[in-house]
């Protein structure tokens, strides 16, 4: 472990502003977050998520966490300027140094009486520089300003325990209150917080609690909203600019394609502002209110009749058939549908056999937490075969759960919506008819026959519609439910 003589003084990075110097690494600002209530700071390299640091500030408390973190931002800001060609590992050195050096200290190491000769060898090197250097009329500005810093830090030498980031912060504050510019800056290089920078922040803290698939679609949305921000710095934003912002992604999209955008946006500046990145977002009530129908439609029941009878006309050994059939009888979405396993499909002690619509497995993924679920299977819905699936369910059997899916997911919906559906409905085949129609059909039935809202719920693993039925499902035995779905396809349930 090197000794204190051997770093550099903090104090010469007053000296470092005088000209510009183009740093090897360059650094985004420190960003904070909490584990388990204790407080953290995290270093990064612009540009980089995996070229990072992390301290624990040691306290729980905001405030104290804070104070830590503005020493060692400063620090090793310092340390920045004064070695402009440092490489990431010794900067994130240095700061793994001073943190355990400061942090663990009982007192404030960076008193005045530790830096005061300090003080005054910096002031001598600014006259110096000043003196020998051909410097512009603003360069002249800076050093002067820089040495009026000195002076007054210099009276409060005597005595004086403050430490010195916390006297050269009030001397900024103080040349800000007297309409001054600032030689210092509490960022380690001042850039433009643009969105780009924050979703960087954002994704190297929160990335790792997303799925992959969610994190995907993210990271596309945060470079579309990249692109059409491009280089505003939202610390300085408007309402007007998140405004413009929504009328040129609504430019060419679906309202609630626009939304969607939007509430990505907003959760990377929430988190900006409770970070300390942003002081405000303008972002409240700016999604879309109108134009949200969707464009989707139902089929009629004798479309789906069509759509089942074309499904039962393929070889039962087809993934193709049980796609189809499995999508009309239980209204479970493409995806669901497309990643069931041979242990998806469940015969319960009751004798009802059921899908179980979960993530477990490899590439499984469900919308939310409340898409998992038992769907029963009602033999003879529509013409459905149940003895004719379990054959087909045996003939995928391994030693390991085994796809029932023949196709991926991307192909099954072609062939679905562009191959299947129309030549199953011909003539009767509108625009906005898919496989997903069948899941707003099976919908419909439920609610045109009156069936409870949290039956319904139980067998489309929708979000609540009602706050009553904010735990649908946990309370519904799967025999309750396929007793409801045998009479909705028989025609015998009536609002029971």
């Amino acid at each position: 472990m090197k000794t204190q003589s051997e770093r550099s003084t903090v104090t010469t990075a007053v000296t470092s502003l005088v000209v510009p110097l183009r740093p090897t690494t360059r650094l985004a600002k420190p960003y904070h977050y909490r584990r388990n209530g204790i407080y953290y700071l995290r270093l990064r390299e612009t540009g980089s998520v995996s070229q990072t640091a992390s301290v624990s500030l040691k306290t729980t408390d905001r405030k104290a966490a804070m104070d830590a973190s503005r020493r060692l931002a400063e620090t090793i800001k310092a340390f920045h300027l004064d070695h402009p060609q440092a490489t990431w590992q010794e900067l994130r050195d240095h700061l793994l140094w001073v943190a355990e050096n400061l942090l663990s200290a009982a007192h404030d190491v960076h008193s005045l009486r530790d830096w005061g000769d300090l003080y005054e060898d910096v002031r001598t090197n600014l006259t110096e520089i000043a003196a020998t250097m051909p410097l512009s009329v603003d360069q002249h500005e800076h050093v002067a300003r820089a040495k009026k810093v000195m002076d007054a830090a210099q009276v409060r030498l005597q005595g004086d325990s403050v430490p010195l980031v916390e006297i050269i912060r009030e001397l900024e504050d103080d040349q800000l209150n007297a309409g001054e510019a600032v030689p210092l800056s509490l960022s380690v290089l001042p850039t433009a917080m643009t969105f780009e920078t924050l979703s960087g922040l954002y994704l190297a803290d929160r990335g790792q609690d997303q799925k992959a698939s969610t994190l995907k679609e993210t990271k596309l949305c945060h470079g579309l909203l990249s692109s059409q921000l491009g280089s505003l710095d939202l610390r300085n934003h408007t309402r007007a600019d998140l405004v413009a912002l929504r009328d040129r992604l609504s430019q060419g999209r679906m309202p609630s394609t626009v939304n969607k955008l939007i509430v990505k946006l907003s959760a990377v500046l929430a988190w900006a502002v409770e970070n300390g990145h942003l002081a405000k977002a303008y972002d409240k009530k700016l999604k879309l209110t109108k134009g949200l129908e969707s464009t989707r439609k139902a089929f009629s029941q004798a479309q789906v009749g069509k759509v089942m009878e074309y499904a039962n006309s393929l070889s039962e050994t087809s993934w193709k058939r049980w796609l189809l059939s499995l999508g009309v009888i239980t209204g479970g979405r493409l995806n669901e549908i497309s990643q069931l396993t041979t242990r998806d499909i469940q015969t319960l002690e009751s004798g009802v056999v059921a899908i179980h619509i979960n993530e477990v497995g490899e590439g499984k993924s469900i919308k939310n937490k409340r898409s998992e679920r038992l769907v029963p299977l009602t033999d003879g819905a529509y013409g459905f075969d149940l003895a004719a699936f379990l054959r087909y369910v045996e003939s995928c059997k391994g030693s390991e759960p085994k796809s029932l899916a023949q196709i991926g997911y991307k192909t099954a919906g072609e062939w679905a919506n562009q191959q299947a559906i129309p030549a199953a409905l011909e003539e009767d085949h509108t625009a906005g008819l898919t496989f997903h129609s069948l899941r707003h059909s099976l919908a419909s039935l439920m609610q045109v026959k009156g069936v409870p809202t949290v039956h319904a719920q139980a067998v489309m693993g929708h979000a609540s519609g009602t706050i009553t039925f904010d735990t649908y499902g946990s309370g519904v035995p799967v025999e309750v439910v396929a007793e409801m779905l045998r009479g909705l396809f028989e025609g015998g349930f009536e609002g029971r």
